[in-house]
C-alpha cells in the first residue's frame, strides 16, 4: 500500500497505478491476439490484412491494418521490449513530473533535478548537487519536531522507504534514465552518457540497492542500438517509487511541513468544527486521529504532538 504525505506524491502514486492498470491488461491482450491471429491464419492461409482486420478490430475504433505483422511476423520478445520503453518512459516522466511539482516548494528550483542523481561524490558524479544534498539543503532550512513526533514513523514504516540506499538507487535510475533519452534524442543508439551511466549501474549489487536481486541491466556500448527489456522496467518502476516514498519521509518532517499541515487544517472546515478535545485521553486520540483522517493524513504515531500544533495555532482546546 503506498501511503505518501504530500498531495504531489499521492498523485504521482495514483498515476503509477493508472499505468500498471493499463499496461498489465494490454500485454496481456496482445498475448492473447497474437495466438488468436496465427490460429486464424492457420486455418485460412490466405486470410487478406483487410479480413483479419475486420474480425479482430471490428468496434474497437482503430483499424488494425498489420495484423500478419504485428502478430506472427514480429517476435513477442520484440513487443516486450516495445511495452518496456512505454513503462520506461512514463515511469521517469512521472518522477519527474512529481519533483517539478514538490521540489521547488522547498525554496530552490533546482532540487527538481537534484533528485535525480546521486549525492555528489558518489557513484561517479563529481560535478553537480544530487539527492542528498538535495536534503540536506532543506533540512538546514528548518526542521519541525513536532511533525517528527507525530508522523514520520508512520510514513517511513513503509517497506519503500530507503534511506540507506538512496544513492545507489539513484545511480541506478541514471541508467534507466540515459536509456530513456537515447531512445528519445538518438534513435535508440546509446550515447556516451549511457554508457556511462551503465558501467557505474553495472557495479552496483542487490545490497547496495536493497533489493532481493541484482540490478537487471543490459550492457550499453556507445553507438550500439540499445536492448530494453520489460524485467529492467517494472524494476525500474520499483526504483522510482522507493525513491519518492523515502524523499517524501523525508520531507514530511521540514518546516515548509509543518506549515502546509497547519494551513490545510486552517482551511478544512471538517477538521476545524473538531476543536474541542476530550478530556479522556483514549478519546482525546480518536479525536485527533479524526482530525487528521479529514485532512487526509495517516493518523499520527504521537498525537500529543499534534495537539501542541493545533494548541499554539489556536485551532484546538480542551472540552
Amino acid at each position: 500500500m503506498q501511503r505518501f504525505f504530500f498531495a504531489e506524491s499521492r498523485s504521482f502514486g495514483y498515476r503509477v497505478n493508472q499505468l500498471f492498470d493499463f499496461i498489465q491488461p494490454a500485454s496481456v491482450a496482445l498475448w492473447n491476439l497474437r495466438w488468436q491471429v496465427q490460429g486464424y491464419v492457420s486455418a485460412v492461409p490466405g486470410a487478406t490484412d483487410a479480413e483479419l482486420a475486420g474480425r479482430f478490430s471490428h468496434g474497437a475504433g482503430v483499424r488494425a491494418n498489420n495484423l500478419k505483422g504485428v502478430c506472427i511476423d514480429t517476435p513477442w520478445e520484440d513487443q516486450l521490449g516495445q511495452f518496456a520503453q512505454i513503462v520506461g518512459a512514463n515511469m521517469i516522466a512521472l518522477y519527474e513530473g512529481w519533483a517539478e511539482g514538490l521540489l521547488p516548494k522547498f525554496g530552490n528550483p533546482k532540487r527538481a533535478t537534484d533528485v535525480q542523481f546521486p549525492t555528489r561524490g558518489k557513484y561517479g558524479q563529481n560535478t553537480r548537487k544530487g539527492v542528498g544534498n538535495a536534503l540536506a539543503e532543506v533540512h538546514s532550512s528548518g526542521i519541525s519536531t513536532e511533525m517528527q513526533k507525530a508522523f514520520f514513523s508512520k510514513y517511513s514504516a513503509s517497506k519503500k522507504y530507503s534511506l540507506a540506499h538512496l544513492d545507489a538507487l539513484s545511480a541506478l535510475y541514471r541508467y534507466h534514465k540515459e536509456i530513456r533519452n537515447s531512445f528519445m534524442h538518438s534513435g535508440g543508439l546509446a550515447s556516451d552518457r549511457a554508457e556511462a551511466a551503465w558501467l557505474e549501474a553495472s557495479r552496483l549489487t542487490k545490497a547496495d540497492i536493497g533489493g532481493k536481486s541484482d540490478p537487471i541491466l543490459t550492457k550499453v556500448v556507445e553507438g550500439d542500438p540499445i536492448t530494453y527489456r520489460i524485467e529492467e522496467a517494472i524494476q525500474l518502476a520499483d526504483v522510482i517509487i522507493r525513491l519518492v516514498h523515502t524523499i517524501d519521509s523525508e520531507l514530511m518532517y521540514t518546516s515548509y511541513a509543518e506549515n502546509h499541515f497547519m494551513e490545510l487544517w486552517k482551511g478544512t472546515p471538517g477538521a476545524v468544527r473538531l476543536r474541542a478535545l476530550p478530556g479522556d485521553p483514549r478519546k482525546r486520540k480518536l479525536r485527533v486521529d479524526q482530525i487528521c483522517k479529514a485532512l487526509g493524513f495517516l493518523a499520527p504515531n504521537d498525537p500529543e504532538a499534534v495537539i501542541k500544533l493545533g494548541k499554539n495555532a489556536g485551532l484546538l482546546d480542551f472540552a
